[in-house]
């Protein structure tokens, strides 16, 4: 935050030691005139505006002696108005600290806002992701069904059913075929013909 220090007073010390009131009044007005004339001065330099600086669009005024800042206001309101339409914030040594604490607040809320915009931003990457994840899941388990039920489909060809292939390759050994090594148990097993079934259909009767 920018901060002007330099507000001259030579004005408001000659009102303050001026014994008339004409005196007092001449060197009232040239203090009203000092300070907006520090004001157009100080819009002019654009302190916000400089590189490498991060501040907020207004300057802050310093006026060192209460009263002086007090007097001038009094006498011109208008230049509060005046001061903040060129980016100045008038203070005095009470309302400096007040300034300072409301525009610390104004910043941490900003950067809580950033914060949040941020996990905003983060969360809809996070679910976007997730959607896709849970997309491809579904594709995936679509593709395992698909393959569980043709397995189970070349299964039953190989183990079920009158005349199926287990059946048929195991009798070949009652013809004397001698073999190698014996298909596993575990798939003859999965062979449920009922055998009636089987010599019914050769036309051979279990009697």
């Amino acid at each position: 935050m920018v901060i002007d220090a330099k507000m001259a007073l030579v004005a408001y010390e000659r009102y303050f030691h001026a014994e008339t009131l004409a005196e007092k009044d001449l060197a009232l007005r040239e203090h009203v005139a000092s300070i907006r004339g520090h004001i157009r001065g100080l819009g002019r330099k654009d302190y916000h505006q400089l590189h490498g600086i991060q501040s907020l669009d207004y300057v802050l005024m310093f006026i060192p002696v209460e009263p002086a800042f007090q007097i001038a206001i009094e006498a011109e309101p208008s230049l509060i108005r005046e001061a903040l339409d060129h980016n100045i914030m008038l203070v005095s040594p009470t309302t400096l600290l007040v300034a300072l604490r409301t525009i610390n607040n104004l910043w941490r809320y900003e950067h809580q806002n950033q914060n949040a915009r941020l996990i905003a931003e983060k969360a809809a990457k996070l679910y976007d992701k997730l959607r896709l994840f849970v997309a491809d899941v579904e594709v995936m388990g679509a593709a395992l069904d698909k393959a569980s039920d043709s397995y189970q489909n070349a299964v039953n060809k190989l183990s079920s059913g009158r005349g199926n292939i287990l059946r048929q390759a195991e009798s070949f050994k009652s013809l004397g075929v001698e073999v190698k090594r014996d298909i596993s148990p575990a798939m003859l097993k999965r062979d449920t013909t009922d055998d009636s079934e089987e010599m019914a259909t050769l036309g051979v009767s279990s009697e």
